[in-house]
């Protein structure tokens, strides 16, 4: 943009940002394909094989499942986020330690549960299938799915933190690997070696055994940022910043957990199996929701978590409205297919009865189908409040969406209205949840003692702030450095410290142009300059070619690095750090 003298006229674009999102989304959506595809191929593949009683059985057992995530959520969940604020910090030695420490949780207490619910598993699966003929069938599947707990849990679990340290599509691809070859190993086990509703479980087991094998190749890579540290006793109290980080995905899977133990309770007593099969259907149709949807919320720890560790507010902005608008457009679809499709849905589970019953299914899952519009805000709004630190805030939403709010209104409606009574119970009840995260939020910003965005819940500052985005051109780079001076000067920065800012953002505007990216591709830096009291910090992003100006220094000498000698010897602090796949530059003055 030009202005009336001829100047060029610099703003703050999201491409970049934009661009990150959706390039991790793809591989974050394809996660969740994998996470997702273990237990709704196991339904698929036991129903058609075994039978509605035996897809009945694994529904039952989907409590454990949850009991998994939450887990490696609490852990893994918590611990990259974590991670990524250190990152957006440029606290290279807190993201290591953090990392470490996560990685024991998860070994430790996986291995604890692998060991102990194997050892109660006949009064387990006793409680999971409230008494009923189908104890047999779960105790099968139980047994050998907790058997394999270290593998279910520690494997999705560092998978998290391959995404924070700029691995995305090796960690998409590990879980892919898995449930590949869960899927093989499905039809082998059942269909070739007979081994019934066991197999299914035994053939989970070992596709996260195969993952494992990957998940080596990036612990054994020099290219990972992440390293393992030897933590000090008094470091050990960084594993309660974890778990409370991780606290609102853990407790998606604990009130899951609680969720579907009491309404499969309910069903068996007031419908029977089929009433349980029923639920399932429903129950995977979320999971496939979840798969775009909750990829989409997803998406935004990673992001979010570093542009918030940055306290970049504007680019968090950028990412929640590009996030909010694909969720709406997913939700609407996926919405419309439920509407026009719920037979090819129930029978894709091996869902079959009389016409009455068939009937019944229908308008559970065209009933069910209104709550995802609302499932996938509040599914986005949770995700966001957990990774800018609101982690009360988002553990009460999922209280409130999976149990509080949800399990009087099944209970309630179902005894009232019967069948239908329960599905519309899941629809009303993300409904609320929405209104109670919209009028929560406003309580929050009122009572508080800091000026806050609204919904975003984010401080605003008195920060003196100039946030610009040039294009991959000298002009640019000469134009923005004299803009950058003009800045400072209005804002009363000494003439020394002014020049200061013109040379760095010159000199690094040009390195990156000319040495970060391909020829002729058109590419974007992002450029902010803050003034916090007399303070000066300016920061680059790019998504060019890898490269340490620290390192780099340190590495050949100032005396044969010119250019990036002028900004060190100006500068009061230089960082750097690789995340996201972005190039992040810190100078202090």
């Amino acid at each position: 943009m030009i202005n009336e003298n001829s100047e060029p006229i610099f703003e703050r674009s999201g491409v970049l940002l934009q661009r990150k999102f959706f390039s991790y989304l793809l591989p974050t959506i394809m996660m969740n394909v994998a996470l997702s595809l273990g237990m709704i191929v196991d339904g698929i593949i036991v129903g058609n094989i075994l039978g509605t009683e035996a897809f009945a059985a694994v529904n039952i057992c989907i409590p454990i499942v949850f009991l998994f995530y939450a887990i490696y959520a609490l852990i893994g969940v918590g611990g990259s986020t974590v991670v990524a604020h250190c990152k957006g910090r440029m606290d290279h030695e807190g993201a290591n330690l953090n990392f470490t420490l996560s990685v024991l949780g998860l070994l430790l207490i996986s291995g604890f549960l692998g060991i102990t619910g194997f050892v109660f598993s006949n009064q387990i699966s006793q409680i999971l299938s409230g008494g009923s003929t189908l104890m047999p069938l779960v105790k099968d599947y139980y047994s050998v799915l907790i058997l394999g707990a270290p593998a279910l849990v520690v494997i999705p679990g560092i998978v998290y933190f391959m995404r924070a340290d700029s691995f995305p599509k090796l960690a998409a691809n590990i879980l892919i690997i898995a449930n590949v070859v869960n899927l093989t190993c499905d039809l082998i086990y059942m269909g070739v070696f007979k081994m019934g509703i066991s197999g299914a479980a035994w053939a989970s087991v070992t596709g996260y055994l195969v993952g494992a094998m990957f998940v080596l190749i990036y612990l054994l890579s020099s290219k990972r940022n992440l390293k393992f540290v030897k933590p000090k006793l008094s470091e050990l109290r960084n594993c309660g910043n974890i778990l409370l980080t991780g606290l609102p995905s853990a407790l998606f899977g604990i009130t899951g957990f609680i969720k579907n133990l009491a309404i499969n309770s309910f069903l068996i007593i007031s419908i029977g199996p089929i009433g349980v099969a029923t639920f399932g259907v429903c129950l995977n149709m979320i999971s496939t929701a979840s798969i775009v949807i909750g990829g989409t919320a997803q998406t935004v720890v990673p992001v979010v978590g570093c542009t918030y560790g940055e306290k970049d507010y504007g680019g968090i902005k950028v990412i929640i409205k590009t996030a909010m608008t694909l969720v709406a457009i997913l939700c609407g679809v996926l919405m419309v297919i439920f509407l026009l499709f719920p037979m090819q849905l129930a029978g894709l589970f091996g869902i079959s009865g009389d016409e009455a019953m068939m009937t019944s299914i229908q308008t559970a899952i065209r009933i069910f189908a209104f709550s995802l519009p609302f499932f996938g805000i509040n599914f986005l709004l949770t995700s966001y409040y957990q990774t800018v630190n609101r982690r009360g805030f988002a553990s009460m939403i999922t209280v409130f969406e999976n149990n509080l709010v949800l399990l009087p209104l099944v209970f309630l409606l179902g005894l009232q209205f019967g069948e239908v009574g329960i599905w519309i119970a899941f629809v009303l009840n993300e409904m609320i949840v929405l209104t109670l995260i919209l009028i929560t939020g406003g309580i929050i910003k009122k009572r508080s003692q800091k000026d806050l965005i609204p919904i975003l819940l984010l401080e605003k500052t008195n920060t003196r702030l100039m946030d610009v985005t040039i294009s991959n051109s000298l002009t640019d780079a000469t134009g923005i450095s004299k803009t950058m001076m003009d800045f400072c000067r209005e804002n009363g920065i000494d003439a020394k410290r002014t020049n200061h800012v013109g040379v760095i953002v010159e000199e690094l505007s040009v390195n990156i142009i000319r040495y970060g990216f391909k020829e002729k591709e058109k590419n974007v830096i992002d450029i902010r300059l803050s003034i916090i009291d007399s303070d000066l910090v300016l920061r680059f992003r790019d998504d060019g070619r890898p490269f340490n100006p620290v390192a780099y220094i340190h590495d050949f000498g100032v005396e044969k690095t010119y250019g990036l000698r002028l900004v060190h010897e100006m500068a009061t602090d230089f960082r750097y750090s690789y995340v996201l796949n972005f190039n992040n530059t810190m100078i202090s003055m």
